[in-house]
């Protein structure tokens, strides 16, 4: 029942949930040796409470690492490096987990030492527990990518009989969709994404320009810039500038540059797609 309803969660509901329990199985498994075990047992209910404020403590900073594992996948060439980017992130996470909590313990009195010796002792006992915590954490997060990736090729429609791509599947309020190319306008490049706009809607995937140029078909598309493609039958116009470049205006009026390099192509393939 409870994997039911996390799939009916957006995204960021879903990581904030799957913090919050295995950051409270955590505390309760492994118990460090903390400010609060110092000072003895706590009563049931102030002891749930500090295992929630835990769990919730933690789940607050598990968008965090998923964040950083959708901007910084630990694959391909350049896996050395982005393995060093996170190793620095999750140690910064640790030592931000440990001041927190030791603020909030010193806030509400739970632990009655100065504030500098108590961070101090923290940051000896639990640092390097947290940085394996936030390290597993990061782990399992590479694995809800590698398997939502996984899930998403899977979902792809199959190309359509020109050998074409007909349809895309596009991440929508943490579920993934299938959107028709027939509904895309055009589509830029946004860093190591494109974004593809259909309608007032705007849906990103993972995808160089190139690679998805070369799925899509050519007497659909254009590519009018290094960093725009347009769908032909979108265009209303097409306008010359000085500089060589020009103007190209869709249906809906939004005005896009054109490269010069591209134009002739595009105003024939538009031309002929009018007549």
């Amino acid at each position: 029942m409870m994997l039911s309803l996390g799939a009916r969660l957006p995204g960021w509901a879903q990581e904030f949930l799957l913090g919050f329990v295995y950051w409270f199985a955590l505390v309760v498994v492994l118990e460090p040796g903390n400010a609060v075990a110092a000072h003895g047992a706590l009563p049931l209910g102030r002891e749930l409470l500090r295992l929630s404020g835990a769990g919730l403590l933690g789940a607050a900073v598990t968008p965090l690492a998923f964040a950083l594992t959708r901007r910084w996948p630990i694959e391909g060439e350049a896996w050395p490096a982005r393995a060093a980017i996170h190793l620095a992130c999750d140690a910064a996470l640790a030592i931000g987990l440990i001041v927190t909590a030791g603020v909030l313990a010193f806030a509400t009195g739970i632990d009655r030492r100065p504030l500098p010796e108590a961070l101090g002792d923290q940051l000896v006992l639990d640092g390097l527990l947290l940085f394996f915590a936030v390290a597993v954490l990061s782990a399992i997060a590479h694995g809800f990518f590698f398997y939502r990736r996984a899930q998403a090729a899977l979902d792809a429609p199959p190309p359509a009989a020109t050998g074409y791509l007909n349809a895309v599947p596009v991440k929508t309020r943490g579920r993934v969709t299938v959107l028709p190319l027939d509904a895309v306008d055009w589509v830029e490049t946004q860093g190591n994404y494109l974004a593809l706009h259909a309608g007032g809607a705007v849906h990103l995937i993972r995808e160089t320009s190139v690679s998805f140029e070369s799925k899509i078909d050519p007497a659909r598309f254009a590519r009018i810039h290094r960093q725009t493609i347009v769908a032909l039958d979108r265009i209303a116009a097409i306008a010359a500038l000085a500089s060589g470049d020009a103007t190209v205006t869709l249906k809906d009026g939004t005005a896009l540059r054109m490269s010069r390099g591209f134009r002739d192509g595009v105003r024939g393939k538009f031309e002929r797609q009018a007549e």
